[in-house]
């Protein structure tokens, strides 16, 4: 609010201080200025008299003069060298013409007397001070003006201003998983509308994601039971199959147990308020003592772990780690031409888990897109391979998840996928609500 609020404020005062300044200039222009010229013609008669008086008389006189004449005149008067003036070249030639000169530094008029080279002061004049003084007033109640303004400003902002905190109170709950928050504004609120408009697009938000939750959970529920049938069908058969008949029927069914596994897990980490199970691990021997599971996953490739680090601590859930990295070693191994290899390193308070194969890589136009669901490159990662184009897309929510990141890695051959994840993080403040973009390295 204070932020808001100076701004306002201070352009609300520039308006104010450039709307006086105009108003000053033209008054300044012409009434001020009109009555200088008035003062000037109605002091021009009596100098006009006093410096003739003067001048036709010897100057020891001159002071017992103006004294008499000063208190008819009702103002200060004396004598001064007319060197002595700070006057320009202009004003010295309208002195000589027998005009008067206003000496606005100390509020006097002053005439030459005669053709002498002394001048006749007048002054101060009370009126020109009494313009000067006022001057600072109008300064001093223009600032008290203008801070004045601050009261019914902040008076008219505060309301607008809690409606904001509310609106933004709710997103945040919503972006940490709550869906049942609501902004719900007063009806008298300025900002009535735009709270309705933002509770629609909540219970909107909320449908959506609830329907698309309930029709993953269901259909992959619904088809784990026919599929339990068909493998015990199988089973019964009364003629057995042959051996390369049942493999691939084996295949099928496992590739549909997969996706369906893949499906619910995706959905689970894709739900509101979805929360990690942390622990303290030690990545090295972890790495070292899936090596042999994941050489198994592609045996017609290579497997080489690489890692610079003795110990290597980390905190999350390591359950989904392992998941993450299985996904990423199985994509790269079908995909590879002979050699795979997983780099373990840390830097920066970030620990990368990184995979690389040789492979046929990643079409330059689908970089961004590599990390989005059900997405399938079928130019170099066709559908012979497998996968239901969930794998990458499990393992950015589980990066996203921890406070991390998955991202693909500039690469000369193959594809070089990585897992970035901080070393020390409060894991249960990262759930998203949906899928944010992939992050490219």
């Amino acid at each position: 609010m204070r932020r808001l609020f100076i701004q306002f404020y201070l352009l609300l005062m520039a308006s104010f201080v450039v709307a006086v300044l105009l108003i000053g200039s033209l008054y300044e222009g012409t009434a001020e200025r009109v009555g200088n010229r008035y003062l000037e013609y109605l002091v021009q008669d009596s100098l006009d008299r006093l410096s003739q008086e003067l001048a036709e008389m010897p100057a020891d006189q001159w002071s017992a003069h103006m004294t008499q004449y000063a208190k008819h005149l009702g103002m200060a008067l004396h004598t001064a060298p007319l060197s002595a003036q700070p006057l320009e070249a202009e004003d010295l030639a309208f002195l000589a013409a027998g005009n008067i000169v206003l000496m606005e530094a100390d509020d006097t008029f002053i005439q030459r007397i005669g053709q002498s080279d002394r001048v006749l002061v007048v002054g101060p004049v009370p009126y020109l001070s009494f313009l000067h003084q006022l001057r600072w007033v109008d300064v001093g109640l223009l600032l008290g003006l203008g801070l004045s303004l601050g009261l019914p400003i902040l008076w008219w902002l505060r309301p607008h201003w809690r409606g904001l905190q509310q609106l933004v109170a709710t997103a945040q709950r919503l972006g940490a998983g709550d869906l049942q928050a609501r902004v719900s504004l007063p009806t008298g609120s300025s900002l009535a509308e735009l709270g309705q408009t933002f509770d629609q697009m909540a219970e909107r938000l909320q449908a959506s994601i609830a329907g698309r939750k309930l029709l993953t959970d269901a259909m992959a529920h619904e088809l784990r039971t026919p599929l339990g049938r068909l493998r015990y069908r199988l089973a019964m058969l009364a003629s057995p199959l042959s051996d390369s008949e049942e493999r691939a029927i084996g295949r099928d069914l496992a590739t549909l147990e997969h996706l369906i596994d893949d499906m619910l897990t995706y959905g689970r980490l894709t739900q509101p308020g979805f929360r990690l199970t942390p622990g303290d691990w030690e990545l090295v021997a972890w790495a070292r003592g899936h090596l042999t599971e994941w050489q198994a996953l592609g045996p017609q490739c290579r497997l080489s772990l690489v890692c610079d680090l003795a110990v290597l601590p980390w905190r999350g859930d390591l359950a989904l780690l392992e998941r993450a990295m299985d996904n990423l070693v199985a994509n790269a191994l079908r995909h590879a031409r002979q050699q795979v290899q997983v780099r373990l390193q840390c830097q920066d308070e970030q620990i990368w888990l990184s995979v690389a194969d040789d492979g046929p890589g990643v079409p330059a136009e689908a970089v961004e897109r590599v990390f989005e669901p059900f997405l399938r490159l079928d130019e170099s990662r066709n559908r012979r391979t497998g996968g239901a184009g969930l794998g990458l897309a499990i393992v950015r929510s589980i990066a996203q998840a921890h406070g991390g990141r998955a991202c693909l890695l500039p690469s000369a051959q193959g594809a070089h996928f990585c897992l970035q994840l901080p070393v020390h993080l409060d894991t249960n403040g990262h759930a998203t609500l949906t899928d944010g973009t992939s992050a490219q390295g």
